[in-house]
């Protein structure tokens, strides 16, 4: 049977709703507090832990989408803030990787919405098939049961009556009358409720289509945006190798920034002393520690000729070539202390190990951590990015001690040990 038929008059239907209203209001009533009481004694039996996992998951989901979306007001307000200030060569690159970065987190909260979409649709389109279906089932018996009346009559009534011999055995007669009608109007009332189900899953169905379809849409339009931003970031750093002037300006900033970083660590530094970080043995790691991300070392420690501003700049820690969207892990156990967007690091993670250890993550896409958790060695903090104002895009490592910044390189792993951890550890040797 078509799906959409129960749509439209037919003769049947017309002879089935006729049955149905001869039946009698009370009859239907009670036919279909009958369906509802075996619907709650089915859903009542069935095992929870079914439902369980998936409600599970949903509900992660949804944890999920909404730090995202948190995260894009977050980046909005900061946006709009570095738009209204903006006039340094480092404020015009923060705008571009700003806006990069509002536009990945716009992305990922799209893709989940419509993979949310997506799911829901198939939900409904299998609901759709089941109630077509049973349809299909509940016409082929309401067609033989029809013409099983229309070939006894009205007479299965007066035999019943016929063959009573007292009052009680005619009123056992009205009953056994009445609960065949009972049946009768149950079966037709509840393929011509499955009907309205149908069509109303059908039109669900149709509906969230459309939802999806724009959602891919939208999805294609803000990649499309994050393209253009990254090429006209590309264009402007190389309009800057061009220009002497704004070279020696984006020297001045990037010892500014080290200066603001250096004011950073020592609040947190603070913090930390009011709520002392206990020891996790970090000092003992030097030469042990896991890489925080998968990639070749392509800036090494100590002030480097930065080649997108041509000169010699300030450079604390490593640059990691991680490809966008990479893993990265904590090198060891410790407190996230900050996860935050910073200027000229952009979206970071510092994490604090005791005993005056901190390790900083920046230029990452996504942050996967709070400031205030706990985490192990090698627990998933964030994933890569576009590697900011620095050399390349992937992730950007420093260690410090008491503030000062220490040569990661003498703290990970050598290339021949670290290649066999997959959890953290790079598999291209630096």
């Amino acid at each position: 049977m078509d799906a959409r038929s129960c749509a439209s008059t037919t003769p049947g239907k017309v002879r089935w709703m006729t049955l149905g209203r001869t039946v009698g209001r009370g009859l239907i009533v009670a036919a279909a507090a009958a369906l509802l009481g075996r619907a709650a004694a089915l859903a009542g039996g069935r095992p929870a832990d079914r439902r369980a996992p998936a409600e599970s998951r949903h509900g992660a989901e949804e944890v999920r989408l909404e730090t995202v979306r948190a995260e894009i007001e977050e980046l909005k307000q900061r946006l709009a803030s570095t738009e209204a200030r903006a006039g340094s060569v480092l404020d015009a690159i923060d705008e571009i990787d700003l806006r990069i970065a509002l536009l990945g987190r716009e992305g990922v909260a799209l893709r989940r919405e419509t993979a949310a979409a997506g799911a829901q649709e198939e939900a409904t389109r299998r609901q759709a098939e089941a109630l077509a279906s049973r349809l299909q089932d509940s016409e082929r018996a309401l067609r033989i049961w029809l013409r099983e009346i229309y070939k006894a009559g009205p007479v299965e009534y007066l035999r019943l009556v016929a063959a009573s011999s007292s009052p009680a055995q005619v009123a056992e007669a009205h009953r056994a009358a009445e609960a065949m009608s009972l049946s009768a109007g149950g079966r037709v009332e509840a393929y011509r409720t499955d009907c309205l189900r149908l069509e109303q899953a059908l039109a669900d169905l149709e509906e969230q289509r459309r939802s999806r379809r724009q959602l891919e849409a939208d999805l294609r339009q803000k990649d499309a945006e994050l393209r253009d931003s990254r090429r006209s970031k590309e264009a402007m750093l190389a309009g800057l190798k061009r220009q002497r002037t704004s070279q020696e300006t984006a020297l001045r900033e990037l010892v500014q920034v080290q200066k603001q970083i250096q004011g950073l660590i020592a609040r947190l530094e603070g913090q930390g002393r009011e709520q002392p970080m206990p020891s996790t043995g970090f000092a003992r790691q030097r030469g042990l520690l896991r890489w925080p991300a998968q990639g070749p070392l392509a800036v090494p420690f100590g002030n480097v000729r930065n080649p997108r501003f041509n000169t010699v700049v300030p450079h604390p820690g490593i640059d990691i070539a991680a490809p966008l969207g990479q893993e990265v892990r904590s090198v060891f156990a410790g407190r996230v202390v900050f996860s935050d967007w910073f200027r000229g690091y952009g979206q970071m993670l510092v994490i604090d190990h005791g005993e005056g250890y901190l390790t900083i993550y920046g230029h990452v896409e996504e942050r996967l951590v709070a400031a205030g958790a706990d985490v192990e060695q090698g627990d998933l903090i964030a994933r890569s990015g576009d590697g900011g104002s620095f050399e390349i895009p992937g992730l950007y490592f420093e260690i410090r001690h008491d503030g000062k910044p220490e040569d990661p390189s003498a703290w990970l792993r050598a290339p021949t040990s670290r290649a066999a951890d997959h959890r953290a550890a790079p598999r291209t040797a630096p």
